[in-house]
């Protein structure tokens, strides 16, 4: 038989369990591995009349999406490689989740945005090597991010809420964190960095607040005054009761609490 140049073909198989938590990939992957061998052994991969192909070796790989995305490519497997693969996969994964579960108005994205270019703006202080860091491994902008990455870019990974602005960035930021699917979100343990520190948290909606609120260089209306107070006690109310936080009153057992008055 005349020897030729070997030839690749990459094929994708895609397997849905009912119970994946049970699902052992191991086990899988030599199943898998054995019903291709004998498919090629009993001749089922080629045509019934082809007596000139020969299949070589045939590997299974249960793989990353980015080894995959690296495969299916064809491409040289250097490091820079799957570090460019990892970053591509992850803006995908990022712009296009399977479930894009709406809760923000424009105006609350615009809102959130600008916030968070203020908290940049700031790391400035602190020296320009972010700059660099940017320029030489690029930086995803969130004008197209689903609602959830943008609520755990604003509050889980640096929190806006200490470089806002104006009264009304504050107040109309402090109305969306108020919202109990905002909260339930963004101290989620799926999130990479999510909201669990509550004291931490707290000091942050704090400044928020002080800054309408104080005694000194305050310049919100009495109305908004009224209601940044309202919303500082209705999220830290609702943080609390998300991360299992309780008041020292209510940590009293039943049993040891003090006797009523005879």
């Amino acid at each position: 038989m005349q020897n030729t140049h070997a030839h690749q073909e990459q094929f994708l198989i895609t397997v849905d369990a009912q119970n994946h938590g049970d699902l052992d990939p191991t086990v899988m992957r030599a199943g898998i591995e054995q019903a291709v061998d004998i498919a090629r052994r009993e001749g089922l991969l080629t045509k019934i009349d082809d007596e000139t192909t020969e299949l070589g070796a045939i590997t299974v790989l249960n793989t990353s999406p980015a080894e995959t995305l690296i495969l299916m490519l064809d491409i040289d497997a250097s490091p820079e490689a799957r570090r460019a693969a990892e970053r591509a996969v992850a803006a995908l994964l990022r712009e296009y989740p399977r479930e894009r579960i709406v809760l923000l108005t424009e105006d609350d994205r615009t809102l959130l945005i600008e916030g968070m270019a203020l908290t940049r703006k700031s790391w400035e202080s602190s020296g320009d090597g972010w700059i660099a860091d940017v320029v030489a491994n690029g930086y995803d902008g969130y004008t197209n991010s689903p609602d959830i990455v943008l609520l755990e870019a604003a509050f889980c990974e640096n929190t806006i809420l200490r470089h806002l602005g104006t009264d009304a960035d504050r107040l109309g930021v402090l109305r969306i964190l108020s919202r109990p699917e905002v909260i339930d979100i963004i101290c989620s343990p799926e999130r990479a960095s999510p909201v669990c520190d509550y004291e931490e948290f707290c000091r942050d909606v704090a400044v928020a607040v002080s800054t309408m609120t104080g005694l000194v260089g305050r310049t919100a209306q009495r109305e908004h005054r009224l209601e940044a107070l309202q919303l500082h006690g209705l999220i830290v109310q609702r943080v609390a009761a998300r991360l299992g936080i309780q008041d020292e009153d209510d940590e009293v057992e039943e049993g040891n609490a003090p006797a009523p008055p005879a």
